[in-house]
């Protein structure tokens, strides 16, 4: 069986739609914007319309999201993360947070720099048998791009424990709610790097309940004028029912035909851009070998990224566009 094609690491697909976004404001980016925006200081309010925009846009799926009075630009979600576990150790004297296994490594790390302690719990773990502490939760979760279930937040949070709630993957999936309305919520951080490809942009948006006085600075200054442009024309001309909708018939046809050619048990995952193969799935050596690098805990997780490409490359050769 040959190695497959798909990332080991979730790298995002800049799709044909985003990337029209792109070309059209580098032609006809607003200049005057910046040459004359800081004189009139205009450009320390930029942000605030655009976090009202994009509140708007997801409004259904985000219930409470408008209701965080502390709103920070970010350099993508993990600037948030880093700027919050600074506080948390300065200001809190937090010295170990929670984060379900198989998690977003990058919680790991970036505490870890921060002499914080990350203890990884179990899914089935009773959370109210826990010390009480703050979570650092993705969802769609980073382990397998899927969902997790309702009641797993829930028990978190009536447990008395604070969370974290990392939407990375916000934008990628069938219609769902998440619920961010319960007061234990510290924050939620949204990007657009893994719905829209705009990994490089670094564009992030940070919703948190206290203020940060680390990112005091980019509300006021250090904003990505760019990015946050590039933001709001995306949330203005790409519907976001028909966009996700659209990417998931694709990641379906991926993975489908992935399974037929390789007789692997490949599932796709909530999250467009990832298919995984589940804990229970029965695997012969040679499927096991073939997967090995994309293991994480008792699964395997797929970055279905290259093959976005060339199912947009083998649409563009016969002059159509990725239209499923």
């Amino acid at each position: 069986m040959d190695k497959l094609k798909a990332f080991t690491t979730v790298y995002s697909y800049p799709t044909p739609e985003v990337l029209s976004v792109v070309r059209e404001i580098v032609e006809n980016y607003p200049i005057d914007t910046i040459e004359e925006g800081w004189v009139r200081k205009q450009l320390t309010e930029y942000h605030k319309p655009i976090f009202e925009e994009l509140i708007n846009l997801r409004q259904e799926e985000t219930p409470g999201l408008g209701k965080f009075e502390q709103r920070y630009p970010t350099y993508g979600s993990d600037h948030a993360i880093c700027e919050y576990l600074t506080y948390l150790r300065v200001e809190e004297g937090v010295r170990f947070i929670y984060v379900l296994q198989d998690d977003y490594e990058g919680y790991i790390e970036r505490a870890r720099s921060r002499g914080i302690e990350t203890r990884f719990v179990s899914i089935a773990t009773n959370p109210k048998d826990l010390e009480s502490g703050i979570w650092f939760i993705s969802n769609p979760s980073a382990r397998d791009g899927n969902i997790l279930p309702d009641r797993t937040v829930e028990a978190i949070l009536a447990a008395g424990h604070r969370v974290v709630y990392d939407l990375a993957y916000l934008g990628t999936t069938d219609d769902h709610q998440f619920d961010l309305s319960h007061e234990n919520i510290d924050g939620a951080l949204v990007s657009f790097s893994k719905p829209y490809g705009l990994f490089s942009h670094r564009i992030g948006f940070s919703f948190f309940r206290r203020r940060v006085p680390s990112l005091e600075a980019n509300a006021l200054w250090f904003k990505n004028i760019f990015g946050l442009t590039l933001a709001s024309r995306v949330i203005a001309e790409l519907d976001p029912n028909v966009y996700a909708a659209k990417y998931k018939t694709a990641q379906r046809a991926i993975v489908d035909s992935l399974a037929e050619q390789t007789g692997l048990p490949l599932k796709a995952s909530d999250a467009f851009l990832l298919a995984h193969v589940s804990e229970d799935a029965q695997l012969t050596d040679q499927q096991r070998d073939v997967l090995k690098p994309y293991r994480r805990g008792n699964l395997h997780r797929l970055c279905l990224t290259p093959y976005f490409f060339e199912l947009n490359e083998a649409a563009a050769s016969t002059g159509r566009s990725l239209n499923l």
